[in-house]
């Protein structure tokens, strides 16, 4: 028992979840009245000051969480992910037995027998479906176990319905979770840094994405609906036009998601108008 509730404390960090969440939003509201109390003598009206402490206030927040997420670790949860899916399910079954530092468990290459539990690897590079569920189902109910704690990368909504059928508690842990757990026991593995270069034309395909046109007018929409009642009319106009003219722009060729044309695509076309005139 005292092995579940260890899983339960460190590997889901529920509780630590839970608290780093509610000191993240008192530091929000303290940090947004400081900061509306002094805008108030900067802006003329109560909703620019309203505005500004509250992007000030978001620009705040999400820098300090990125600085804390990004000290005092060797690499991010995403390479370890990506390491996990590379190398497969006993490499992280063995990646927890070392931090657990436990030579009773019992364990086999994908998974962990505890005593009221077992805990199962299933790393891939898509989120699991309901085949892996049932798997991981028979898995429990072949070692009389009613709980089960599968490790991976996501799961399809609709694989629940399958663990539900066999009436097998199913708990998805991630792969954040499991870094935190390894991290706080300095177990995580010695994995070298991915370096990841900035990719300018990623970011705009992604942003014009044409899947983003009914967000884009609905926002612009509500903006300039706004503008009319609110007396920082020319900011919403501005921003309501600006995100108007990015839903045009995913209908117009940019938002097919390339701005190359298919060179491998022209090549191959040549290819074979070129071997039909040979015929």
């Amino acid at each position: 028992m005292t092995c579940v509730l260890r899983i339960e404390k460190h590997i889901f960090g529920k509780n630590r979840n839970m608290s780093k969440t509610l000191d993240y939003i008192f530091a929000s509201i303290v940090l947004s009245l400081v900061t509306f109390s002094w805008s108030t003598f900067v802006f003329h009206s109560w909703i620019g000051a309203l505005v500004f402490s509250c992007a000030f206030t978001a620009v705040v927040i999400f820098t300090i969480s990125y600085a804390t997420q990004k000290t005092a670790k060797p690499y991010s949860w995403e390479r370890l992910e990506l390491e996990f899916c590379l190398r497969g399910n006993e490499y992280v079954i063995k990646t927890l037995l070392r931090a657990i530092k436990n030579s009773d468990i019992e364990n086999s290459r994908s998974h962990i027998l505890l005593e009221d539990c077992v805990i199962i690897a299933n790393f891939k590079f898509s989120p699991l479906g309901a085949s892996d569920v049932a798997a991981a189902c028979n898995l429990a109910l072949k070692h009389e176990k009613q709980e089960v704690f599968l490790l991976a990368k996501g799961l399809d909504r609709k694989a629940y319905r399958i663990a539900n059928l066999e009436r097998i508690k199913l708990n998805l842990i991630k792969t954040k979770q499991i870094f935190r757990f390894l991290a706080k026991r300095n177990a995580l593995p010695n994995l070298e840094k991915t370096k990841t270069k900035f990719d300018l034309r990623g970011v705009i395909e992604t942003i014009l994405n044409r899947r983003n046109f009914k967000n884009y007018a609905f926002s612009g929409s509500i903006l300039i609906l706004v503008s009319f009642i609110t007396p920082l009319k020319i900011y919403y106009i501005v921003i309501g036009s600006l995100t108007l003219f990015a839903a045009l722009l995913t209908l117009s060729p940019l938002g097919n998601g390339s701005f190359t044309s298919p060179k491998v695509c022209a090549r191959l076309e040549r290819e074979l108008e070129d071997e039909y005139k040979r015929e």
